[in-house]
């Protein structure tokens, strides 16, 4: 993620409670990588979400 997301994300959540995926991302970092579910996905069609943010907002 770009550190100017990054930092938005952490602006508006000071407006209220932090949410549960950022405080994952930001204590534990890359939980699952995309290269681990590469097999996964085809190539063809346009771009899909990351593979790894869909498998920590399955867990969550």
């Amino acid at each position: 993620m770009p550190e100017l997301t990054a930092q938005v994300a952490r602006a508006v959540a000071a407006r209220g409670p932090y949410p549960l995926a950022m405080r994952v991302r930001d204590e534990l970092g890359e939980l699952f990588a995309d290269a681990e579910f590469a097999e996964a996905f085809g190539t063809r069609g346009r771009p899909g979400w990351s593979p790894g943010q869909l498998a920590l907002v399955t867990v969550l």
